[in-house]
C-alpha cells in the first residue's frame, strides 16, 4: 500500500458525531492514516444544519483542508418528517447555540455525497475505510449506483443497530437504523467487505461519568473546540450523571483496534416490516463465529479516556 490508509467518515452532526470527527482528524498522524472525505447525511438534523455544523467544526479546528460533501436529505422509504423525533441534540443538531465562529465554507464541494463515495472507492480499491455515524441512506444509494460497490471498501465500521433489542428511539431500535431501516439492510445484506459495528448497548455500558466529561476532559475552554461542545453538551446532559459520546467509541475502535476487548462475528439483518420492532438489528445467534459483521461488545474504557485526552491535548 502506498502512502497512509484512507478514510471516508459519514456523519449527522450531533455532537457525538463532533467528537468523533475531533477524534479521527487528530489521530491522522499518530495512527497513520488520511481522511479523504466527510459526507453529510440526514439524521440528528436535516442534512443543510450537517453540513452548517461540520464547517463550524472544521473552521474551529483549523481543518478546513478535508472536503466535505452534502448527502442525502431524507430516508430511502419514509419522509424525514414521519420518523424524525427527540430533538435531543438540539433542534439544528449543536444545541441550537451562536458560538461566534466564522465559518470558512472552501471545503464544501459541488459533487453530492453519493457520487463522491462512489468515485473514492473506485479511485482507491482496496484501500478505503469507511466509517458510518448517521444513518446508512448514503452508503446505500451508492451501492444501488454500482453494484458490489462495497467489495472495493477496506472495512466498513458503522455506529449503529443494537445487539439484544434494547432500544434509544422505540422500545426495540437504535436511532441510526430506526431512521431508514432500508439503508441498513441494503447495507448488511449485500455482499462486501468486513464490518464491524458498535450497537447502542455497547455504548450504554461504556458511558463515562459526566463529572469526568466536564471537570477534566473539558477542562481548557481556552480550546475552540472545547468551548463548542462545553457548551453544546453542558445543555443536552444537564440532567444525566454519563456522558455517551456513542460514535466516538465506534472512531477509537477504529484509531486504536487494541480498545476492543471483546467482539463477536455473527449474520446480520434490519427487521423492516414489525408493528414494535421496525429498525431492530437481529442476530443470527445460532451463526455466531461464522457471520461477515463483527459486534463490538466491550472497549477498554481507560484507553478510550486516553484517546479523549488525546484528541484535546
Amino acid at each position: 500500500m502506498d502512502g497512509p490508509r484512507k478514510v471516508i467518515i459519514d456523519l449527522d452532526v450531533g455532537t457525538d458525531d463532533a467528537w468523533a470527527l475531533w477524534m479521527l482528524l487528530q489521530g491522522e498522524k499518530s495512527f497513520g492514516y488520511e481522511v479523504i472525505a466527510i459526507t453529510c447525511v440526514n439524521g440528528n438534523t436535516d442534512v443543510t444544519n450537517v453540513v452548517e455544523n461540520t464547517l463550524t467544526l472544521l473552521s474551529a479546528m483549523g481543518r478546513t483542508d478535508v472536503p466535505v460533501f452534502r448527502g442525502a436529505h431524507e430516508p430511502l422509504v419514509h419522509p424525514r418528517g414521519t420518523i424524525y423525533g427527540g430533538n435531543f441534540h438540539g433542534i439544528n443538531g449543536l444545541g441550537d447555540i451562536d458560538f461566534g465562529v466564522e465559518v470558512n465554507r472552501t471545503p464544501l464541494q459541488e459533487e453530492h455525497a453519493v457520487t463522491a463515495i462512489n468515485r473514492l472507492l473506485n479511485t482507491h480499491k482496496g484501500l478505503v475505510d469507511l466509517i458510518f455515524i448517521g444513518p446508512l441512506t448514503n452508503l446505500a444509494l451508492a451501492m444501488k449506483l454500482q453494484p458490489g460497490l462495497l467489495k472495493l471498501a477496506k472495512h466498513l465500521y458503522i455506529m449503529g443497530g443494537n445487539r439484544h433489542g434494547v432500544g434509544n428511539v422505540t422500545w426495540s431500535a437504535e436511532f441510526n437504523f430506526h431512521t431508514d431501516p432500508e439503508a441498513a439492510h441494503i447495507v448488511l445484506q449485500s455482499e462486501c467487505c468486513p464490518i464491524s459495528i458498535v450497537p447502542w448497548e455497547t455504548c450504554q455500558r461504556h458511558a463515562v461519568p459526566l463529572t469526568w466529561r466536564m471537570e477534566e476532559l473539558g477542562a481548557n475552554e481556552a480550546q475552540p473546540m472545547i468551548r463548542i461542545l462545553n457548551a453544546v453538551e453542558r445543555k443536552i446532559y444537564s440532567q444525566r450523571p454519563k456522558w455517551m459520546p456513542c460514535d466516538a467509541y465506534l472512531v477509537a475502535a477504529y484509531i486504536q483496534p487494541d480498545c476492543v476487548m471483546t467482539a463477536r462475528s455473527y449474520a446480520v439483518d434490519v427487521e423492516l416490516h414489525g408493528a414494535l420492532t421496525r429498525g431492530q438489528m437481529v442476530l443470527n445467534h445460532r451463526s455466531e463465529g461464522d457471520g461477515h459483521v463483527r459486534i463490538i461488545d466491550d472497549i477498554d474504557e481507560n484507553k478510550f479516556k486516553d484517546l479523549c485526552l488525546k484528541t484535546v491535548a
